[in-house]
């Protein structure tokens, strides 16, 4: 017995002892490669800082001030090379693909099985069979299924314009934007705008304001020794896995009413499996992203791998998920930066307006259905010269999405001189990058200016959703949600700001970098000739 448990001791030691000289070596690495790195700690590397601050991508912008648009970081043991060179991050993006085709290393990378966290052959076959789910003609059929929501989110404003009281418009975009993409995603009319205690909503909700994996012991126990990620997100799984089995099969034999807490992520997939299942036994014929996935879906006997034209049944939960959660936060957060700057430029609203009427007065006749002109579809919003600049404008000075823009080196490479081993990462500083004068002159990037976008500027100078191949495959998806969207409001209404738009605009950097909330007036607008009453 004192042998086995001294031969226990002995191998821990070898391993600390190993990883130990292991940690050394790899600490060196941006020193052996000529590049600047801000004081870290040693185990910690740059984790206790980006754990602690305020905001990760101020963090980041800052250290891109002190130390230069390529400088490295390190999370635990893992180097990452801090990029707001737009030449450089072309060669990773565009360029290079083939080496860096995949993301940062997380420990969920085998536990969901969809594009987001896969590479290789296997994001590859995925991505080239859900791509067309959003093309024009699909996005066209969709375009029905928007407005509905709309509708909704329509039937909120006017009380708000006849009383003239400020109020917060970025709570309905929330649940509007969740209605949205249940619809569009997996055909579930959850209601949300009229039930905001609907349980998705709240679970959805919860996951974005907590960060509950960002601070998951786990999670953040993978971040430090990425070496065991594997084995730390398969423990994660079974925990969960374990949850829901007690809360589903044991519980309600002994207690009814109880339940033990499942994290967000966790009761959402499950719930997303549930509605997977009864789509395929019931199937039902509507335009949404789930139908057209299970049309390519696999029998569960067949090979995935010897089809480049199907998804199993994991593939088609996990990417149905990962739209939902996409689809919600990051849209309705768009429209909340939008909005802001409405309220803060009359000026670019009254452009706005003037294109939203001008355009429809050209694509509705006098005998158009007044019902009719209210929906502005795929094919109207796609015209809009101006919005776009808008929208393009807003998303350069508010992308809400900057932890996702990474890529992982699969093979030894350089880049400008710089040789990247396999397995480091390159991260896109893109509030860095979209705040660059020299990229976005001679106007000041930090004055809101649609016009700006009338210059053609360098390919990688824009990231909102990403470059390359691995672009967010929703982009257009969500554009022409916020465009129609947009359209109908400032068809109807002028947007003014509210005693306490300011002083509540304070922007939280959680999962997505959103405001607490977006205070308002609406006024409502009189135009003769397209249907505004």
């Amino acid at each position: 017995m004192l042998s086995i448990s001294f031969l226990i001791c002995f191998v821990l030691i070898c391993l600390f002892v190993y990883y130990f000289r292991f940690l050394r070596h790899r600490y060196q690495y941006f020193h052996r490669c000529g590049i600047s790195t801000p004081p870290f700690r040693f185990f910690f590397g740059h984790l206790k800082t980006l754990w602690n601050c305020a905001s990760y991508h101020r963090q980041l912008e800052s250290w891109t001030k002190q130390y230069g648009k390529i400088y490295g970081i390190y999370e635990g043991s893992l180097p990452i090379f801090v990029v707001s060179d737009a030449d450089f991050l072309h060669e990773v993006f565009i360029k290079q693909f083939s080496v860096f085709h995949a993301r940062k290393p997380t420990m969920l990378d085998n536990i969901f099985h969809d594009m987001f966290f896969s590479s290789g052959a296997k994001w590859r076959r995925q991505r080239q069979v859900i791509s067309p789910t959003f093309s024009a003609a699909k996005l066209k059929t969709m375009s029905p299924l928007i407005n509905r929501c709309i509708n909704e989110f329509e039937k909120k404003l006017p009380r708000h314009a006849e009383d003239g009281e400020e109020f917060n418009i970025y709570f309905y975009y929330k649940t509007m934007t969740m209605d949205v993409i249940c619809r569009c995603a997996f055909g579930i009319d959850t209601d949300v705008q009229n039930n905001p205690n609907n349980i998705y909503f709240r679970k959805v909700s919860e996951f974005f304001d907590t960060s509950a994996i960002d601070t998951n012991i786990l999670y953040r126990s993978a971040q430090l020794m990425p070496i065991i990620a594997t084995i730390l997100g398969r423990l994660f799984a079974v925990t969960n896995k374990a949850l829901t089995v007690i809360n589903t099969r044991l519980l309600p034999f002994i207690s009814p009413t109880r339940q033990l807490s499942e994290v967000p992520i966790t009761w959402l997939v499950n719930r997303v499996h549930r509605i997977v299942d009864q789509r395929r036994k019931i199937p039902i014929l509507r335009p949404d992203l789930l139908n057209l996935m299970l049309e390519t879906m696999n029998d569960a006997s067949e090979d995935p791998r010897k089809s480049i034209n199907q998804l199993t049944q994991e593939e088609v939960c996990g990417n149905t998920f990962i739209f939902m959660l996409a689809g919600y936060e990051t849209t309705s957060t768009s429209l909340a930066y939008a909005t802001y700057e409405l309220a803060r430029h009359p000026d670019v609203l009254q452009k706005l307006q003037a294109e939203i009427d001008q355009l429809l007065l050209e694509n509705f006749d006098d005998d158009d259905d007044e019902e009719v002109k209210k929906y502005p579809d795929y094919d109207i919003v796609s015209q809009m010269s101006y919005m776009d600049m808008f929208v393009t404008e807003v998303l350069r000075m508010y992308p809400v999405a900057n932890r996702g823009i990474q890529r992982q080196a699969m093979d030894d490479t350089v880049i400008q001189g710089i040789k990247i081993e396999k397995g480091c990462v390159v991260c896109a500083d893109v509030y860095s990058l979209h705040y660059d004068a020299e990229l976005w002159g001679p106007e000041d990037p930090y004055v809101f200016c649609p016009e700006r976008h009338q210059i053609k500027r360098h390919p990688m100078a824009y990231m909102p959703f990403g470059a390359g191949p691995r672009q967010c495959v929703g982009m257009r998806f969500a554009l022409i949600e916020m465009k129609i969207l947009l359209t109908r409001l400032l068809r109807q209404y002028t947007i003014l700001p509210g005693e306490h738009m300011e002083s509540k605009f304070i922007i939280q950097d959680r999962t997505v970098i959103a405001p607490d909330e977006i205070w308002i007036k609406l006024i409502r607008r009189n135009v003769e000739g397209i249907g505004v009453a």
